[in-house]
């Protein structure tokens, strides 16, 4: 997740929902057996009762907002007295929002400045194999990137998972992935079921739909690369930041020029979720020096 003018999170109900759902998915066997996560196996009675609460998504969205309102008071205290006595020092693209990450099955919420990329576009490289469980946010996930991030150049933002066989582009490592196919001008994205639903993917959508630009459920494929007007990524830190270099398996760069329908998607995407967010702080609650702020860059 991710904050708006501090106090507000963009479709928090969204990001709660979904928390709910990965976890209606998810099983915790007895400690007797190995924990694999696949749904339809047996799970330990106690963990059963333990997560009753938190699988059901109103429950859920209470829990968080109890923990997220006290966590980003607490944050945004700490990183105001940090800034005014000179302790933090912010890297550039630090705005002073929050990025905010909710671990299950306990509870926990982590809270750290949110950096928005430097440039408006962006190169990625194709790197991984498609994941197991995409349609489940889960911590492993974030274990498991880890292996392919290491292996990403200094000056990639994104490593691309990629089917080596067919070619079928499904995701980035911790984004949503799209395609405009120039001659149909059709925005192509991973089917459903296939990846995990960015709450900015849904966004995206939302905004073709009502500017008319035609979104299609089918894999952008390498092999038609040349046949795209552009390409870009999607995430809550990124909103939608265009693809300028995509480098390919063997080691070949395929280069974007600037798109007027992707600046048009980019552009009414950030009015979109600002248009979404829901707050959780009163404009009190959050202090922060804005002089201060605007001097990070």
């Amino acid at each position: 997740m991710r904050t708006f003018d501090k106090i507000g999170i963009m479709d928090f109900t969204s990001h709660t929902t979904r928390l709910a759902t990965s976890l209606q998915q998810m099983r915790f066997p007895p400690p007797a057996l190995p924990l694999t996560g696949e749904q339809g196996e047996s799970e330990d009675v106690a963990a059963t009762a333990g997560l009753a609460s938190l699988r059901s998504p109103e429950s859920m969205k209470i829990a968080a907002t109890d923990l997220i309102r006290s966590g980003l008071k607490f944050y945004f205290k700490q990183f105001e007295d940090s800034l005014a006595s000179g302790e933090l020092i912010c890297s550039a693209g630090t705005t002073g929002e929050a990025k905010v990450t909710v671990k299950e099955p306990t509870l926990v919420a982590h809270f750290e400045p949110l950096k928005t990329p430097k440039a408006p576009t962006c190169k990625v490289e194709v790197l991984g194999s498609p994941r197991k469980h995409a349609t489940t946010k889960d911590s492993q996930w974030v274990r498991d990137r880890k292996e392919i991030e290491v292996l990403m150049a200094e000056d990639s933002n994104e490593a691309l998972l990629v089917d080596e066989n067919t070619q079928d582009v499904y995701e980035g490592v911790s984004s949503n992935f799209f395609a405009l196919d120039r001659k149909r001008g059709t925005l192509l994205t991973a089917p459903i079921g296939s990846v995990l639903q960015g709450t900015i993917q849904k966004v995206i959508i939302n905004v073709c739909q009502a500017q008319n630009i035609p979104v299609e459920y089918t894999f952008p494929n390498l092999n038609h690369i040349q046949s795209w007007e552009g390409a870009f990524i999607s995430s809550t830190s990124r909103l939608v930041l265009p693809i300028d270099k995509l480098v390919l398996a063997d080691g070949s760069v395929k280069e974007f020029t600037e798109s007027p329908t992707l600046e048009l998607i980019r552009r009414e995407v950030l009015k979109e979720c600002q248009r979404h967010v829901e707050n959780l702080l009163l404009a009190q609650d959050v202090k922060l020096d804005q002089t201060v702020l605007d001097s990070l860059g």
